[in-house]
C-alpha cells in the first residue's frame, strides 16, 4: 500500500534516530517526485528520501519535524525550544497567548494591505479592541491569585474578594505596529511555534558574577564560600546556615578578600548544590543512594521454591522460664519465606544465636512435612516443604560456612549471599518481620515495642514462656498470615502455594535421615587407630573405621564427617567411594548424647576452670562439669540473677527441638523439663504451671536478623568469648 506523502516546506529539518539510537538531521531541500530532496547536516551529499522511507521512519517513531533550521537558529531561539512549553512559568505562557491572537491577526490581514505597517497597526488595533476588556479581569485575577498565595506563604490572611481593589495591575497597552512585527517576523521565520513569541524576562538583568573569579589556584570568594558551605554546613554534627557564613566572613577578612550578603550566600547555595548533594555531602554517598534512589521493583519467580529468603531476627517479646517464671530475654527467630507464593516455609525459635545449628534447624523444618495433629488451638495445616532452587541471605557467618557449601551441592540448591547493607534486595522477609512484630508480639505483655518506657518496664511485665511465644507465631502463620490476602501476590499465600504446586510440583529430600546427614555441620576429621577425634570426644565403630583406614591413603585422608550441633552423641562419615554414610557412635554417651555444641563448649570450660594449668580434661572431669552446669542453670533460674546470664542459662537449656514436629520422624530426644525445684525457695505460680503443661504440646525453636520496623538487633558476639563470660559468671555464683 502506497503511502501518503507528508507535508513539509522548504528549510524545514528532520530528524531520524537511527538503530543505534543516535540522531542524523536532514534538511529539506524541496519536494521530489515521489519524496523529497534532503541534506543532512554532516556535509555529506543530498539525496532523495521517497514518501515510503519518511512515512516508515514516521510510523515507527523514528522521525521528528522541526519547521524551521534547527543548524541555523539563533542560540537564545534554540535554548527556548528546548524547554518545553510547561516549564514556563503562568505568567509568561499567558503573555505568549496573547501575542499569537496578535501574530494570527497579522497573518489573516497581511494580503489585504500593500503595505505591511499598515497591516500591523491594523492587527494591534484589532485585537486591542475585542480583548482589551477581557485581558484586564485576567490581569486582576491573576494578581488576586498571586496575592493571596505570597500571603499564605508569609503566614498572613489569605485576602478575600472584596480585597482586589487595594491589588495593583500594571495597565495593559496597546502594542506599537514595530512590536508587532517583531513578534511576526520571529513567528513566521522559525516554524509558527508559540514558544517564539514567550517575553525573554528570564534574561534581563546583570548576569555578570558581580566580583571576579579567579581561574587559577588563587583564591576568590567564591572558591571561599564554597569551602565554608562544605567544611561548616554540609558536615555533621549538622550546622544553621549563618554560623557557616560568619565562618565565610572570617576566612574573607583573613585573606582580604571580599564578602557576598548573607542572601548571596543562601543563593549560592541553592543554585549550585541541589538537596541529593547536600544529603550526600553530610550523611554519605550510601545514606543519599538510599533515600533519592530509585530502585526497579524485581519479577517475582513463576515456580514454587524457586527463590527463597532466608533471615534471623531478635523479636520483639521477653520470655520467661516455664517453672519460675523469670525473664530469660528476647529469643532469636530463623524464617525461610519463599518469594513466588510468600508462604513461610519453614522457622525456628530458641535463646540460641544465629548460628550454623538454628539454621539447621530451620532447614529441616523447611524441607520436610509438618505433623500439627498434636497442637491444639490450629484451624489449619501447614503443608508447605521442599527443596528451594536459590536461597537469598545477607552475609553471615553461618551462611557462608562449608556446611552450608556442602549442603547445597549435596542436594542441588544454591545459595545466593546478598552484599552488605543491602535489606532491600531480601524485602518480603524484611517486612515480614515487621509483621510478625506488630501483629503477635505488639499487644502481648512483655513486648519491648510500648512507646511508655519510663511507665512501662517490658522485663518486670513479661508472661508468655518460649513454648507460648512459639505457639503463637505458629497459630499467626497458618491461621492469619497464610489465610489473608497478601497485597503483593494479590491472594492468599496457601491458595497461591496451592495453584502452583499443581503445576510446578516441589522437589522433595530423598529421606528423612537426609535431613542431619546433609544439613548437619561439616568437618573434616582423619581416622586414628581408636576412631575419630572431634571437640575432646571419641567416635568409633571398629567394623565400618577398619575398612575405611586399611583403603589406600586411608591413614591420611581427611573424611567428611556431619554433626549435628544439637546431638554429639553421633556423627556420620561419609564413604565417597561407595556414596553412603556410617554412622559412628560416641565412645562416651554419658557426656555426648543429647549435647550439643553449645553446652560441650560450656562442659569442657567448666573442667578446665576447675583443674590446674596444662592438665587434661578427662571423661570423668566432663561428667562432672556437665552435672556442675545442669546444677548452676537450675540455681540460676531460682535466684534473681540479671536478665543477661538467664537468657544465656536458656541457651543452654535449648535442646534442638524444631518449630513444629516433623511427620513421622524426631530429629532430636523427647524434651526433658529441668528437675523439680525446690518449693520452699521457689513457689510457681498458676500462668507457670500452665506453662509447664504448654511446654510438651509446643516445641521451642531458634532464629536471628532484625525487623524492618523495629529497632537494630545487637551485634553478634563472638561465641568463645560469650562462654567464657557466662562460665566466670556461673563460677562466682557457686563461690
Amino acid at each position: 500500500m502506497a503511502a501518503i506523502p507528508l507535508k513539509f516546506q522548504p528549510g524545514d529539518t528532520l530528524a531520524f534516530r537511527n538503530a543505534t539510537g543516535g540522531t542524523e538531521l536532514w534538511g529539506i531541500v524541496g519536494r521530489k517526485r515521489g519524496g523529497y530532496l534532503l541534506r543532512p547536516f554532516n556535509g555529506s551529499d543530498p539525496r532523495t528520501w521517497s514518501d515510503d522511507e519518511i512515512d516508515n521512519a514516521y510510523g515507527a517513531r523514528r522521525l521528528i519535524h522541526f519547521p524551521c533550521n534547527v543548524q541555523g537558529l539563533p542560540k537564545n531561539i534554540a535554548d527556548i525550544l528546548e524547554k518545553t512549553w510547561d516549564y514556563w512559568p503562568e505568567e509568561v505562557r499567558r503573555h505568549a497567548e496573547r501575542r499569537t491572537v496578535y501574530v494570527a491577526k497579522v497573518d489573516a490581514l497581511i494580503d489585504a494591505y500593500p503595505v505591511r505597517m499598515e497591516a500591523y497597526a491594523a492587527a494591534a488595533e484589532a485585537v486591542y479592541t475585542a480583548h482589551c476588556e477581557e485581558w484586564k479581569a485576567e490581569d486582576t485575577e491573576f494578581a488576586i491569585r498571586r496575592a493571596a498565595e505570597d500571603a499564605v506563604l508569609r503566614r498572613r490572611r489569605k485576602p478575600r474578594r472584596s480585597d482586589a481593589q487595594p491589588v495593583r495591575t500594571p495597565p495593559l497597552q496597546k502594542p506599537n505596529p514595530y512590536t508587532i512585527r517583531a513578534w511576526y517576523v520571529l513567528w513566521s521565520q522559525y516554524g509558527r511555534d508559540i514558544r517564539l513569541l514567550i517575553p525573554h524576562r528570564h534574561l534581563r538583568g546583570n548576569r555578570q558574577a558581580r566580583y571576579p573569579r579567579r581561574w587559577d589556584d588563587a583564591l576568590d570568594t567564591y572558591k571561599i564560600m564554597r569551602v565554608a558551605i562544605e567544611d561548616y554546613y554540609m558536615r555533621m554534627p549538622r550546622k544553621r546556615k549563618n554560623f557557616a557564613y560568619s565562618k565565610y566572613e572570617e576566612i574573607c577578612a583573613e585573606k582580604n578578600v571580599p564578602c557576598v550578603s548573607f542572601r548571596s550566600f543562601r543563593v549560592f547555595i541553592d543554585r549550585n548544590y541541589t538537596e541529593r548533594a547536600e544529603f550526600e555531602k553530610r550523611y554519605g554517598r550510601r545514606a543519599a543512594y538510599l533515600k533519592y534512589g530509585i530502585f526497579e521493583r524485581t519479577t517475582p519467580p513463576e515456580r514454587p521454591l524457586e527463590e527463597v529468603e532466608v533471615d534471623h531476627c531478635l523479636i520483639d517479646l521477653i520470655a520467661v522460664h516455664p517453672l519460675t517464671g523469670r525473664p530469660l530475654g528476647r529469643p532469636w527467630l530463623t524464617i525461610i519465606l519463599d518469594r513466588a507464593t510468600r508462604v513461610i516455609l519453614g522457622a525456628h525459635l530458641s535463646f540460641e544465636v544465629p548460628s550454623y545449628a538454628s539454621l539447621q534447624r530451620a532447614l529441616a523444618h523447611a524441607f520436610w512435612k509438618k505433623d500439627l495433629t498434636g497442637i491444639e488451638g490450629l484451624e489449619h495445616d501447614w503443608p508447605c516443604h521442599g527443596i528451594p532452587e536459590w536461597v537469598f541471605c545477607d552475609n553471615g557467618k553461618e551462611l557462608r560456612s562449608k556446611s552450608l557449601r556442602l549442603t547445597e551441592a549435596m542436594l542441588n540448591f544454591a545459595v545466593f549471599n546478598l552484599p552488605r547493607k543491602t535489606p532491600w534486595l531480601k524485602g518480603a522477609i524484611e517486612r515480614l518481620f515487621g509483621s510478625i512484630s506488630v501483629q503477635v508480639f505488639s499487644h502481648e505483655e512483655g513486648t519491648i515495642l510500648s512507646r511508655t518506657k519510663d511507665f512501662y518496664d517490658p522485663v518486670a511485665r513479661a508472661r508468655l514462656t518460649l513454648a507460648e511465644v512459639n505457639h503463637k507465631i505458629l497459630k499467626w502463620i497458618v491461621d492469619e498470615y497464610h489465610e489473608a490476602v497478601h497485597p503483593t501476590i494479590k491472594c492468599r499465600p496457601i491458595e497461591k502455594w496451592r495453584q502452583l504446586t499443581e503445576l510446578y510440583p516441589v522437589r522433595p529430600i530423598p529421606d528423612f535421615d537426609h535431613i542431619i546427614r546433609m544439613t548437619g555441620e561439616v568437618i573434616e576429621k582423619p581416622i586414628s587407630n581408636v576412631g575419630v577425634h572431634y571437640k575432646g570426644l571419641l567416635y568409633s565403630d571398629p567394623k565400618v573405621l577398619e575398612e575405611l583406614k586399611a583403603r589406600r591413603g586411608g591413614l591420611k585422608k581427611k573424611w567428611i564427617i556431619r554433626v549435628d550441633p544439637y546431638d554429639y552423641g553421633e556423627i556420620w562419615i561419609f564413604d565417597d567411594d561407595v556414596g553412603r554414610w556410617y554412622v559412628l557412635p560416641c565412645t562416651d554417651p554419658a557426656i555426648s548424647r543429647n549435647v550439643s555444641k553449645y553446652q560441650h563448649n560450656v562442659h569442657k570450660l567448666i573442667a578446665k576452670h576447675n583443674l590446674p594449668p596444662g592438665t587434661p580434661i578427662t571423661v570423668k572431669d566432663l561428667e562432672n562439669a556437665k552435672t556442675l552446669a545442669q546444677e548452676t542453670v537450675r540455681t540460676l533460674f531460682e535466684n534473681g540473677t540479671a536478665t543477661a546470664t538467664a537468657a544465656k542459662a536458656a541457651r543452654y537449656e535449648a535442646n534442638g527441638q524444631p518449630f513444629t514436629p516433623l511427620l513421622n520422624g524426631a530429629i532430636t530426644a523427647d524434651p526433658q523439663l529441668p528437675p523439680p525445684l525446690d518449693t520452699e525457695s521457689s513457689q510457681p505460680s498458676a500462668p507457670d504451671l500452665k506453662a509447664k503443661a504448654l511446654a510438651h504440646a509446643v516445641p521451642s525453636a531458634s532464629a536471628a536478623s532484625t525487623p524492618a520496623s523495629s529497632p537494630r538487633s545487637p551485634a553478634r558476639q563472638n561465641f568463645d568469648d560469650e562462654i567464657e563470660r557466662m562460665v566466670e559468671q556461673w563460677a562466682s555464683k557457686m563461690k
